[in-house]
């Protein structure tokens, strides 16, 4: 067996000790700031992964489902708008630039993304027909908890706007 030096313990100490920071930093921030990952973070509303946040587990296997017999569509789609984004590149790099055919690139990715909005929805419409009257009351009081979290935040940051145009102005 070999015998640890003092220069082996403290880098093991540094080592611990650095994970357990980083360790315990992920934990507060997760019971502290859950609210403010910003609006990347945020689920769409009325979309399947809502639902299943909202109505639990029990609802997962009939979304797996649903999502599997629509991969393809969604692959093909996504691949599509790959394309269509790197076509929206390459027009706004060309030289000479041609508004047009910016323009058209543009309404190609906007009729791709609006194809993939529109499956969507149809998925959840399909969803929302398998599930109870109990399920969908609960994701009807899940927006409206939603859209009154929504209303107080917007009130709290136009309060916040007035106040920093007051503090802004000239005084008279």
């Amino acid at each position: 067996m070999t015998k640890l030096t003092s220069r082996r313990w403290a880098i093991i100490f540094f080592i611990s000790l650095a994970l357990n920071v980083f360790l315990g930093g992920l934990i507060v921030a997760d019971k502290y700031f859950k609210g403010h990952r910003g609006p990347g973070f945020r689920g769409t509303v009325y979309s399947m992964p809502w639902a299943r946040r909202v109505l639990g587990d029990e609802v997962r296997p009939m979304m797996r489902q649903l999502f599997r017999e629509r991969r393809e569509g969604f692959r093909g789609n996504r691949r599509a708008r790959a394309e269509l984004f790197n076509n929206v590149s390459a027009a706004l790099a060309k030289e000479p630039f041609d508004q047009a055919e910016l323009r058209r690139a543009l309404g190609a990715l906007q009729a791709n993304m609006q194809t993939g909005q529109t499956a969507m929805n149809d998925m959840m419409a399909e969803f929302s027909g398998k599930l109870t009257s109990d399920q969908r009351k609960q994701l009807v009081q899940a927006v409206a908890k939603w859209q009154e979290r929504r209303r107080v935040r917007f009130e709290r940051r136009r309060q916040r706007r007035l106040e920093r145009q007051k503090e802004n102005q000239p005084a008279k």
